[in-house]
Parts: structure tokens; sequence; C-alpha cells
């Protein structure tokens, strides 16, 4: 199957594209046998502010810059923090740069954290 120089190629491309949530989907060209690339997003990502931290409720409230990935503008907001993240290195006023994963009720919680740079 070779997608080069068809429609019905564009039209498989466009809806792998779909499929994958407006990932790259680059077909073979020439004779090979069709290979299809498909770019795996990054973990959404952000830089922020600690204002706060219950390690308790194991929560942060921070504000932070734009998440590009998530379309998400600049905003002040409470992180639920996943399980394998050590909160006790930061205290509020912290500059922090962040990435975050859908936790399993869907919301998104702070996947790692780190000191500014």
């Amino acid at each position: 199957m070779n997608f080069s120089g068809s429609t019905a190629g564009a039209t498989t491309a466009a809806a792998l594209a779909i499929l994958y949530g407006g990932a790259v989907v680059q077909p073979a060209t020439g004779a090979s046998a069709a290979r299809i690339v498909v770019a795996q997003a990054d973990k959404p990502s952000g830089a922020g502010t600690i204002n706060s931290i219950d390690t308790a409720a194991r929560k942060i409230n921070m504000t932070h810059g734009p998440v590009a990935a998530l379309k998400w503008p600049g905003m002040t907001m409470d992180f639920a923090v996943a399980p394998g993240v050590d909160m006790s290195a930061f205290k509020p006023g912290a500059k922090v740069g962040f990435t975050l994963k859908q936790g399993a009720g869907g919301m998104y919680e702070i996947d790692s954290i780190k000191p500014a740079q």
C-alpha cells in the first residue's frame, strides 16, 4: 500500500491526523512500503509560582502562565499532585516548572515539578 501521489493517500493521511488528534502523519514515498509516523504529544507543561501547599491533601495552589498544549491561559488554580512527587522541597513563593498528566478522574494533576531555571 503506497500513499504517494494519490487522492486516497491524502484522504487516509487526513483521516489518521484527525484520529490521532491532529498529530503529524507522514506517508511513505516512492515504491517503499507504507510507513505511518505519528508524532506523540509531549506531556503538557508550564511554569508558575506556588501560592500555597497542602501536603495533607496533596494539593498545590499556583499562579501559572499559559499551558499551550491544553490551550489554557495563565491563571491561578489548585492542582492535585501525583503520589510520586516530593512536595517537601517546595515552599510558597517558589518559581517552578511542571508537567501535567490526566488523573483517574479526568482532571489534570502535577506529574513532575522542579525549580524554575
